[in-house]
């Protein structure tokens, strides 16, 4: 049975991306809409270039911290005064922008009866990981979804897909198809044996060799 994984990010949701000419940024009116120095939380939560691996957001997305515990120590530093969980619902609604075109061939595999199983396999923390299964609909569609705070690796730590392979027992050779728009990511999950692929729109997973017979007929 074929294993098809997609990422969040860049290539489930049409918002940040590793390519920054395609980002479409959630936070773009967060000044105008929570009073929220947009620059200053950036560095502060996500941290700069080259140092967001020791950031509070990169600690919540390894399950060391819960998102809305750390959004309270930062929030009032940067000009909200809210509820740290009003601040994530405005967050995750706004990060909400369905790439429709990969949902679209996502809905056609899932109806067509071929025997594949799809899964979501993402860096995301706790809260939002449930937001995106039950209210934005994930569960839906795809047969399970793996993520980084549950799985307590990164991405772009082997480990996250070694975890992935031995829950699914998934075999040598039986490369699971993978979708994601960071080519490091990319490279490590080769590493771990799948058919990792990078995305920049719904045409890579149309076209992907080992996919490409399902719209054959069209």
């Amino acid at each position: 049975m074929t294993k098809i994984f997609f990422d969040v990010d860049g290539v489930l949701i049409d918002g940040w991306h590793a390519d920054p000419l395609r980002r479409k940024p959630w936070d773009a009116t967060i000044e105008a809409d929570l009073g929220v120095d947009r620059a200053a939380f950036g560095n502060l939560f996500f941290g700069r270039a080259g140092g967001r691996s020791n950031a509070l957001m990169a600690e919540c997305i390894s399950g060391k911290r819960d998102l809305a515990e750390a959004l309270a120590e930062v929030l009032p530093e940067v000009g909200y005064h809210g509820d740290a969980k009003d601040f994530m619902r405005y967050w995750f609604e706004k990060d909400s922008n369905l790439n429709s075109e990969v949902f679209d061939l996502i809905e056609g595999i899932r109806s067509s009866g071929s025997v594949v199983e799809l899964y979501v396999a993402t860096g995301q923390e706790h809260h939002r990981a449930r937001f995106l299964w039950n209210e934005l609909g994930f569960s839906k569609l795809f047969d399970g979804m793996f993520y980084s705070a549950e799985i307590r690796y990164p991405k772009k730590d082997i480990r996250f897909f070694e975890a992935i392979n031995s829950r699914l027992s998934i075999g040598a050779g039986e490369c699971p198809i993978f979708f994601d728009d960071q080519p490091e990511i990319v490279a490590v999950a080769r590493q771990a044996g799948w058919d990792a692929n990078p995305f920049a729109s719904a045409s890579d997973v149309r076209q992907h060799p080992r996919l490409r017979h399902l719209w054959a007929s069209e």
